[in-house]
């Protein structure tokens, strides 16, 4: 049985022989060549190398789009030499595609070449593989094998990559039927003209035109997807305005939607398809994220964390709705929600408190939100300026019989000097409550009483003081 250091060495061993001694394939000897009859290795097969992008090496390589037409059908062309798209008539424009704008047509053209010593990324073909000067191939890069690579090679392989006359053609076609309002129909063109350019201009406005086709036939939960992957491609997107408002509509609507038929974050959703399969309050909550998150500085951030604040509020979950609201005051000093940024703040706090036993920083926190509220907006808090004297006078009560329990506890044990500390503090810093008045009352009671209590083993601790 070899011990344990000598299963770590082989294992060590193996790792090294799988990322090293693997990393490149030798050449075969020059009389081996010809072996077989032909010059070509177990891997030269044509399947192989399309699923890995290696490219034969008597054959030049060119762009993505190239390749894929060596085994795509050739497109229909007009006299002009573009790709003719389906035929349509242009509706004229109706109010749901003034609502959302389709970005102006950007100018078509060929793609540009690529020499064949510098392969695009878009071929697959990774660097390792690309052909030396000497015209020897490296060895099989383990990049190529990753499954997304693969996926990619087998589109290319059949006649499914990227390709901009296709792309634009799609494009065009999903406008037509944006304007016809034949949404559902459009968002499919849309998704196919993203994915035959990608990482390009064209795929972005691709997408957005797929979210707000989703988004007007009520596929919220696709709407939402779609907008998320735009936002991850393109975080600096020419349409943010207009996705942070679609972004919180649908927020809105979940938010309010699981507010009239409440479910469970594990309960599916298979009948209705404006809602997410699981979880709608969550996903609700993900979209107010998304707002404040993509667009700080944007018109509705603001708006994205109060809404997201009185959601958590209504279900009670205090603490997040309280965070909510401390981000809104701190962040957003000049928003318009400030003031209900305080008072519900305020009311946060006093939820999140459970009592004499617990830690008193909600207290703290609550008693500073009051004071802001009646020093910063006075007369403009109306009816709410009573509420909010009363809280800032119920905090002050609480945080009052906090300090009367611990100088009780000290009285008790007769540490009379700690008790009476405690009953002046009270007096001084809370003179208009309750416990003001009582404290006063021991004070008085306890006035004889020595600050510590007699000493009751002297005769024993006495045998242990040094003399002088």
């Amino acid at each position: 049985m070899p011990s344990e250091g000598t299963r770590q060495l082989i294992l060590i061993l193996c790792l090294f022989w799988l990322f090293v001694g693997c990393k490149g394939i030798p050449p075969a000897p020059s009389h081996a060549q010809n072996v077989g009859g032909g010059n070509e290795d177990e891997y030269e097969g044509w399947l192989f190398k399309r699923l890995t992008g290696r490219q034969n090496a008597s054959s030049p390589q060119g762009s993505a789009s190239q390749v894929a037409a060596n085994v795509a059908p050739t497109p229909r062309t007009t006299s002009a030499g573009d790709v003719n798209p389906a035929s349509y008539e242009a509706s004229p424009s109706d109010p749901t595609v003034n609502a959302a704008p389709i970005p102006p047509e950007a100018s078509a053209g060929p793609p540009p070449s690529i020499p064949a010593a510098l392969p695009s990324p878009k071929d697959g073909v990774s660097i390792k593989n690309m052909q030396s000067e000497s015209g020897e191939k490296s060895g099989l890069d383990l990049a190529d094998l990753a499954p997304e690579r693969i996926y990619k090679n087998i589109k290319e392989a059949a006649g499914y990559g990227p390709d901009e006359k296709i792309a634009r053609s799609a494009k065009q076609e999903g406008e037509a039927l944006f304007r016809e309002k034949k949404y559902k129909e459009a968002a499919k063109k849309f998704a196919a003209a993203a994915a035959r350019w990608p990482d390009s201009p064209l795929e972005e406005d691709a997408l957005f035109l797929k979210g707000e086709s989703e988004f007007f036939s009520d596929q919220y939960p696709e709407a939402h997807d779609t907008f998320g992957e735009l936002l991850k491609k393109y975080s600096n997107t020419r349409h943010l305005d207009t996705v942070m408002a679609r972004e919180f509509a649908i927020g809105r609507y979940w938010e309010q939607l699981y507010g009239a038929k409440p479910t469970l974050p594990i309960q599916p959703n298979l009948t209705d398809g404006e809602r997410p399969l699981f979880d709608t309050f969550g996903y609700a909550v993900q979209a107010y994220q998304r707002v404040r998150q993509n667009d700080p500085t944007g018109p509705l951030a603001d708006d994205a964390l109060l809404a997201l604040g009185n959601a958590y509020f209504r279900r009670g979950q205090f603490e997040n709705a309280a965070h909510q609201y401390d981000l809104l005051r701190k962040e957003y000093p000049n928003s318009e929600h400030q003031m209900n940024a305080h008072l519900l703040g305020l009311q946060a706090k006093m939820r999140i408190y459970q009592g004499t036993p617990y830690d008193d920083a909600p207290l703290v926190e609550g008693e500073k939100i009051a004071a802001q509220a009646l020093t910063q907006f006075g007369d403009k808090l109306g009816e709410e300026r009573r509420r909010v004297a009363q809280a800032h006078a119920q905090i002050q009560e609480e945080k009052a019989n906090r300090d009367f329990q611990i100088a009780q506890y000290y009285e008790q044990r007769k540490r009379f000097g700690a008790a009476r500390l405690y009953y002046r503090s009270i007096i001084e810093e809370f003179p208009r409550t309750r416990m003001a008045e009582q404290s006063k009352a021991r004070l008085e009671a306890i006035g004889g009483e020595p600050d510590e209590p007699p000493d009751r083993f002297a005769w024993f601790t006495g045998l242990f003081e040094s003399k002088k």
